[in-house]
């Protein structure tokens, strides 16, 4: 049975090998038809473009998303294209009503095969313990896109990274904060943690531009200044950003576009609708960090280590030597074959009489 990663490994080498194959007249970009106020959507729909990945999981026999994502994928290859078949099967309605773009990720990868959505999923387990060590709380949820909030800002600035590090810090109730414990049979000090038990293949970070103020018991837009990394770790394992999903304007009158790493050949284009161009400011190309005030949806993929790929290529290896070790093994091989061969000519007997 081929593992998940496995099957990410595989899917990452082929659409690696089909890039080269790609001739320069052929790298052009192309955008998406805008119907009305359906930029959200384009600007999604291209950094998943940019994720080859999610290609070959896309079953044109099953889920009516699967099918319109892949004609929209192929499309996009040759020619600018519209989006009208994917508005209906996503439900959307309105196409002259701006909607989020991280609530319309999120409803794809809910109506894509599972297939597809596993390369963006990830398990986050919740530890709640007692300073004596006993286990107050314990829950593993999935999730496909971590947010981060914009509050703890520095200077002005908001680090991507410190607020990805926060997400894992050790949180400790004192005092006022006290929780209860069953076996302590009464509140006492204790300390949650969050760890990272499965890491998705992509990574998606939600900045939360979108809040509630309830001073003015409204919902407000931050326009602050984020520090993007080009590389994130969690547990041992590095991310490099690809994409980033982009919101300027107002809360309700806004605009979206996307800002995407060609792996074909590692440029940034900023693609807007229709219009989709070299970035002017290439990303990283001066620092360690990208400065943006717009940026919205961050994606990363997993570099892929080379204990990875060995120990992927070892398996056939393993379950080969497994078998010269097992001479009972060897011997119903043996056997089984024996008795094919002998009803294969007893077979052909009976035909000849």
């Amino acid at each position: 049975m081929i593992s998940s990663r496995k099957r990410v490994l595989e899917e990452v080498e082929t659409a690696d090998k089909k890039k080269q194959r790609v001739t320069e007249q052929q790298r052009r970009h192309y955008g998406l038809i805008n119907q009305g106020a359906t930029c959200y959507l384009n600007s999604v729909l291209q950094v998943l473009f940019m994720t080859p990945e999610i290609y070959g999981r896309l079953d044109p026999k099953s889920l009516i998303t699967d099918q319109e994502l892949r004609k929209i994928f192929e499309k996009l290859q040759e020619t600018t294209c519209g989006t009208e078949n994917i508005t209906k099967s996503l439900e959307i309605e309105d196409v002259y009503e701006q909607e989020d773009a991280a609530k319309y990720l999120e409803l794809i990868l809910d109506k894509v095969s599972p297939q597809v959505s596993e390369v963006f999923q990830g398990q986050l387990a919740y530890t709640t313990k007692c300073f004596k060590g006993h286990s107050i709380n314990e829950e593993t949820n999935p999730f496909w896109t971590l947010p981060l909030s914009l509050r703890d800002m520095h200077d002005g600035n908001y680090s991507v990274e410190r607020g990805f590090e926060k997400i894992f810090q050790t949180k400790f109730y004192k005092e006022d904060n006290m929780v209860f414990c069953k076996q302590c049979k009464k509140k006492t000090e204790a300390a949650s943690g969050c760890e990272m038990v499965e890491s998705p293949h992509i990574l998606i970070l939600l900045l939360k531009r979108f809040v509630f103020d309830y001073n003015i018991m409204s919902d407000v837009k931050s326009d602050c200044s984020v520090d993007v990394p080009q590389e994130i770790e969690t547990q041992g394992k590095k991310y490099k950003l690809y994409g980033i999903v982009n919101h300027m304007g107002s809360l309700r009158g806004g605009h979206y576009t996307a800002t995407v790493r060609s792996r074909e050949d590692k440029t940034w284009y900023d693609c807007e609708d229709t219009h989709v161009q070299k970035a002017e400011e290439q990303p990283f190309a001066k620092a360690r960090t990208y400065n943006s005030s717009t940026a919205y949806l961050l994606m990363y993929r997993a570099s892929v280590s080379r204990d990875e790929v060995k120990e992927e290529q070892e398996e056939p290896c393993k379950s080969s030597a497994n078998i010269k070790k097992n001479p009972l093994l060897i011997l119903l091989i043996v056997l089984g074959c024996a008795l094919i061969l002998i009803l294969v000519v007893v077979l052909a007997s009976l035909n000849r009489n």
